[in-house]
Formats: structure tokens, C-alpha cells, sequence
């Protein structure tokens, strides 16, 4: 077994051991009837309106990553890239510990348009960047209006810093690594930031379906904390385990029903999973990628 496979297999290992860990530690910490209860007891309704906000987030991310991509001088039709991604978001589900979504992405557009590595790399690598500052942001900003501050106690000026300097560093990251990008960083970031905020009608819906009425702010704070640590390169994909730990152990800082909260959490990975299978209907897309011509043009510079 070669040293990358070793890695990976690796990696997917440690993965699993902490998300199996974190589930451990959330059923012997919640009443785990009155989760069924509260999961079984959803409403319909709701649920189905979290799935359609959910996916329009992933519809509006397929269209900023393809920005990074025209930022290259690759030019991909929405529908093809769209596609893609679907695609993409169907192996990491399924092949966390292999080829991965963005590898495959990466390999799929380097062979068919001769796209350069570095650059591909670099887009896909800074379209999860700008996704976690956008996170990191609108959490910052909700822990200003919800709990978060008090539960700091003395530490509450902390959300105000990284709320005033979120955007600016990553302005300075991007100016400094990634100067090929600087020309669609206004753009991406606000379609970031309308990602995010879609994710977020997604939790409401879930937790109306879950009848809860009140505290959304400081559930959507946790909701946006355990998205930056589902991001992390620890977690499982779709962060099985990471979020509900973060809302078993965060509950009781805001005061929230810690059974709503980890409902919250499950429902929000099985939307993920559930919307991941579309990718199953494109598995054969690499062999019908639109062929290099004056609208997807062969990209030969690198970015600086």
C-alpha cells in the first residue's frame, strides 16, 4: 500500500474513531426515547421546506464555485458545473477516505480541459475558505444578539473582534496567496454569505418542525459553530457526530432543549445525505463533459 493510500485510509480511520467517539458521548448524555420521540413526532411540512432550502444553498455554492473557476479562464456551462458538484457532494458522503469530492472535481477538469492543478486546487481550496469565514461571521454577528456574549462571561468582546476582523483577513489571505482570485472576491463573498443564510432558513424549518418556537438565535449560533467544525479536516462529511456533540455540550450555555438540539443536528445530516444521492444520477458525467471549445477554453496560466 503506497505512502497517499496509507494517508488516507488513515485519515478516514481517525475520522470515524472521532465521530463514533462524539455519538458515544451524546447518547449517554441525552434521553434517547425522547429523541426518537421528538424525531418521529416531526412535521412533514416543515421538513420538506428545509430540503428546498437546503439544496437552493447548494445550487447558489455550485454557482460561486464556478466563479473561481471563470477566475482561472475556465469557463463551465451552470448546468454541467451544477452537476458536478452534485457529483461531488455524493463521493465525499460515500468515499470520505478516497478520492473525495473536490479530488474527483480537480482530476475530472484538469483531464478534460487541461486546467492546470495548482490553479484547481486553489479555487476549490479557497471556495471552503470563504465558506468558513462566512460561517465564522454570521456566528460571530448572532452571538452579539443571542446568549453567546453572556455566556462568555468576560470574554464576550471576542465576537465583536472577530466580527470586525473576519473579512478583513481574509481580504489580506486572498491578496496575498491568492491574487488570481482578488477579481470575483466581492461577488463570491456575498454569495458565501447567501449560502450560509439559506442553511440557516434550513435549520428553522427543522426546528419548526421539531415545534420549537423560541431561542432561534441561539440555536442558529451553535448551528453556524458546529458547520466551522463540521469544515474541519477531523470531522466525517456532513460532520456526523461533530454537531451533535457541539449541541450536547452547548445546550446548557444557552439554555436550549438539548433533545430539539441534537433533532436539529440529525435532521440537518439526513437532509445532507438525502440531497447528496441526486449526485447518483451524473455518475457517468465525466464521460459526457462538454469538450474544450470557445466557451471552455484550455486554461494554461497558474495562479500566482
Amino acid at each position: 500500500m503506497d505512502k497517499q493510500r496509507l494517508k488516507r485510509w488513515g485519515k478516514l480511520f481517525s475520522q470515524v474513531v472521532i465521530a463514533a467517539i462524539a455519538i458515544y458521548f451524546v447518547l449517554n448524555e441525552i434521553d434517547v426515547d425522547e429523541l426518537k420521540r421528538s424525531l418521529l413526532g416531526a412535521k412533514i411540512g416543515p421538513l420538506i421546506i428545509a430540503f428546498m432550502a437546503f439544496n437552493a444553498s447548494k445550487l447558489l455554492s455550485a454557482f460561486r464555485l464556478n466563479y473561481f473557476f471563470r477566475a482561472l479562464g475556465l469557463k463551465l456551462s451552470e448546468n454541467f458545473n451544477l452537476k458536478l458538484y452534485y457529483l461531488g457532494m455524493l463521493y465525499n458522503q460515500f468515499l470520505p477516505g478516497g478520492i473525495g469530492g473536490d479530488g474527483y472535481k480537480v482530476y475530472l477538469l484538469n483531464k478534460t480541459y487541461k486546467s492546470p492543478l495548482k490553479g484547481l486546487i486553489a479555487a476549490t481550496l479557497l471556495d471552503r475558505i470563504s465558506g468558513v469565514v462566512a460561517l465564522g461571521f454570521l456566528a460571530f454577528g448572532l452571538g452579539l444578539l443571542g446568549s453567546a456574549k453572556d455566556a462568555m462571561e468576560g470574554y464576550g468582546f471576542l465576537l465583536w473582534i472577530g466580527l470586525v476582523l473576519a473579512y478583513p483577513a481574509y481580504y489580506v489571505l486572498v491578496n496575498v496567496f491568492f491574487k488570481t482570485f482578488k477579481k470575483v472576491n466581492h461577488i463570491t463573498n456575498l454569495q458565501a454569505l447567501g449560502v450560509q443564510s439559506l442553511q440557516l432558513v434550513c435549520a428553522f424549518f427543522i426546528l419548526k418542525a421539531l415545534h420549537i418556537d423560541s431561542g432561534f438565535i441561539d440555536y442558529f449560533t451553535l448551528f453556524l459553530v458546529s458547520s466551522v467544525l463540521a469544515a474541519l479536516p477531523f470531522s466525517l462529511p456532513g460532520g456526523l457526530g461533530v454537531r451533535e456533540l457541539t449541541f450536547t455540550v452547548g445546550h446548557e450555555l444557552f439554555g436550549l432543549n438539548e433533545t430539539a438540539a441534537v433533532a436539529l443536528a440529525s435532521l440537518f445530516f439526513l437532509i445532507t445525505l438525502l440531497s447528496s444521492l441526486l449526485g447518483v444520477l451524473y455518475l457517468k458525467i465525466g464521460k459526457h463533459a462538454p469538450k474544450p471549445d470557445a466557451t471552455t477554453p484550455i486554461v494554461s496560466e497558474t495562479p500566482e
